[in-house]
């Protein structure tokens, strides 16, 4: 099975996003890498004509090279620069990841791949969007792996499919800036406040327990899903291929403990417990795949005694 990392959903800034990526195209064992802005595009970290140099730097690597896209599409300006991410892309025989529907006007039948946000929630919207040039398709995070499989079971279209394994998960995009608005700021005059938190901004309940995080337009969970205990079902539940998604600390030994995980070098609990140790400590969350509330966690001696008793 394949290990992606997906496209880095912060504010990194430019060096930020190229140091990261030659990183990871160079250093780890990840095998596709997704460049590109899916939140926000005043902070367009890259420029497309940017994202065709990284990715020629990037090649050499081996690595396969995916342009994402936005996951909200909200002006004319923000397809003008989808329609050059496509036509760069089309000119370095890459994929571009659609994140919006609007992208599939663009992209006119290139070859792509379905994003997470794209809601392929059942086998006929595999089926459409397959006819459309999607050759790989991310299921929604918010999705459980029985539902995951009945759609690749049920779907005539057969492209491949990645899901979402590890990272703050990306649950909704508003046309409002909430980071902006923390500050008390108009959106049309942000100040860029995203930069200032490399792995988003923690929401927190009235009890002060942290809940979500924000991450300018976009709310994310704010624990980290990780689905590493359940790596075995994976492979025999139809996915060709996990996704890691970029969080600042620690990636490249992330990405080397999902690939020994994958390769059965290390067990499910031994896994979770280097992913633990790496993290701090940050609390996990798997509730979606096991079709329960999405911040709970149920490693997989807790769930063998559920089913036990």
């Amino acid at each position: 099975m394949r290990l992606s990392i997906g496209p880095v959903l912060f504010d990194w800034g430019k060096k930020g996003f190229q140091d990261f990526y030659k990183r990871m195209a160079f250093d780890t064992p990840a095998d596709i890498l997704y460049i590109g802005e899916v939140v926000c595009s005043k902070r367009f970290n890259l420029s497309p004509d940017e994202m065709g140099k990284l990715a020629e730097e990037l090649k050499a690597s081996g690595k396969e090279i995916v342009f994402s896209t936005m996951g909200l599409v909200m002006s004319e300006a923000e397809l003008d620069d989808m329609r050059r991410i496509v036509a760069i892309a089309a000119d370095l025989g890459l994929k571009v990841e659609a994140n919006d529907m609007a992208a599939y006007s663009v992209l006119d039948g290139a070859p792509s791949v379905a994003g997470p946000h794209v809601t392929t929630y059942n086998p006929e919207t595999m089926d459409f969007i397959a006819s459309v040039g999607s050759q790989r398709v991310v299921f929604p995070v918010e999705l459980c792996f029985d539902d995951v499989r009945g759609i690749i079971s049920g779907a005539t279209q057969k492209p491949e499919c990645e899901l979402f394994a590890y990272g703050k998960l990306p649950l909704t995009f508003s046309a409002r800036c909430y980071t902006s608005r923390a500050f008390n700021l108009p959106k049309s005059n942000c100040q860029y406040k995203c930069g200032e938190y490399p792995d988003g901004m923690v929401m927190r309940t009235q009890e002060a327990k942290p809940f979500l995080t924000i991450n300018g337009i976009q709310t994310m969970s704010d624990r980290l899903f990780n689905v590493i205990e359940q790596a075995d079902q994976l492979a025999d539940g139809g996915i060709d291929i996990v996704r890691l998604s970029p969080q600042s600390q620690h990636m490249g030994e992330v990405a080397q403990v999902w690939r020994d995980r994958l390769d059965g070098k290390l067990g499910g609990a031994e896994a979770l417990a280097r992913l633990t140790e790496l993290n701090g400590g940050q609390a996990f969350c798997n509730g979606y795949f096991l079709g329960r509330a999405g911040l709970d966690f149920v490693d997989a001696a807790m769930l063998q005694a559920e089913q036990l008793a």
